[in-house]
């Protein structure tokens, strides 16, 4: 009977795996255990690699998600598939030590309901962390979420925790699968539940590079945001209207320029509108669609596309506007705004159905 199921949620990661794998056995010598590897297509090979550790070994697993996307729901999606009565998971760059599982699965059985491993705990090290600049992301979100959740943990962005199975099973219903961390995630709707935290010995990168980016203070406001409104608002959506109001400060920019210029309303409403959209494509390729994100000539195609579609939607903006602005005797501001807010609404749906997500057309032709 499996004991500790290992979810590894990976991308690019196929470098990695089999020290990874070396240094779970090396840990979990006397207790039953499995590792499910959950690999969101990786372009490097990862999820060939972790079938031929698989074939080697009769505890490795692999679920590859071909359209699937995101490390919340690649977790999801292992937890489900787990056989152990206890879960770990864990990131597969290796920055995580296996060594300090035992540990966790002792506290569990002392009645913990959470146990993390910590890069700020007293005795912990965060070698991982490369500079100053990731330090203080770390630092400060950690802060932010604290203050947030009402509750005080020395590292609530962790990435390495332990838990049972059926906790975290009851949990997934209210957790979002496009959500900021995972482990913010289920701490959110378990505030009551005894976490633990033990100090992590956090480690540096030996292959690829690190996928924390300024952009993790983004996607957690977002997040939080997003469980303000109680899941009514999802992340991305929070994700999506939040870089419009940014694109917003470019649309008035040009318009009230253009105005200035001698421009008449529409027109200036309309270059305006033009390029706003361009702004906002390329901020929610980057920032609201990052497990999503099209690159080289595919980005490219999509903008192309987005432009023809988003025409549609730019013809119900200046229109819109431009009768509010009429009938609300040339109020230039709270015209423009509805013009906004019905392109916003229009692209919105359109970007999720074709240009990124699961159904993307770009998905499909590859």
């Amino acid at each position: 009977m499996t004991a500790v199921s290992i979810i590894v949620p990976t991308y690019n990661e196929a470098k990695n795996l089999a020290a990874l794998y070396a240094g779970v056995a090396g840990a979990l010598r006397d207790i039953s255990w499995e590792i499910v590897f959950v690999d969101d297509n990786s372009p490097d090979g990862t999820a060939d690699i972790a079938r031929d550790l698989a074939r080697q070994h009769d505890n490795v697993r692999c679920i590859q998600r071909i359209q699937e996307r995101g490390l919340c729901s690649a977790v999801q999606w292992g937890v489900q598939a787990a056989h152990g009565d206890v879960v770990v998971v864990m990131d597969g760059d290796l920055q995580h030590d296996p060594g300090l599982i035992p540990r966790m699965m002792e506290e569990l059985g002392k009645g913990q309901d959470i146990v993390s491993g910590s890069r700020f705990l007293s005795g912990s090290r965060a070698g991982g962390l490369p500079s100053e600049l990731r330090n203080s992301l770390s630092v400060y979100g950690n802060k932010l979420i604290n203050l947030y959740l009402g509750i005080r943990l020395t590292d609530p962005l962790t990435g390495f925790f332990a838990t049972t199975r059926a906790l975290f099973l009851r949990s997934i219903p209210r957790m979002q699968a496009d959500g900021f961390k995972v482990f913010f995630d289920l701490i959110y709707y378990n505030r009551k539940a005894a976490i633990k935290e033990l100090p992590l010995d956090f480690r540096a990168r030996q292959h690829g590079s690190s996928k924390l980016e300024l952009y993790v203070i983004w996607l957690l406001l977002c997040d939080m945001i997003s469980k303000l409104s109680r899941g009514l608002a999802p992340p991305r959506l929070v994700s999506f209207v939040g870089v419009g109001l940014i694109g917003s400060s470019v649309h008035f920019s040009v318009l009230y320029t253009s105005l200035s210029a001698g421009a008449v309303f529409w027109v200036s409403q309309a270059i305006a509108t033009v390029m706003a959209m361009i702004f906002n494509f390329t901020l929610n390729n980057i920032l609201t669609y990052t497990d999503h994100r099209l690159v080289g000539a595919t980005f490219y195609k999509g903008l192309l596309l987005y432009s023809f579609i988003a025409s549609f939607g730019i013809v119900a903006n200046v229109s819109t506007a431009q009768l509010t602005y009429e009938l609300f005797q040339f109020h230039t501001f709270l015209a423009a705004c509805m013009g906004i807010l019905i392109d916003i609404v229009w692209r919105f749906v359109i970007s999720n159905r074709l240009i990124w997500g699961n159904s993307s057309i770009f998905k499909k032709a590859a």
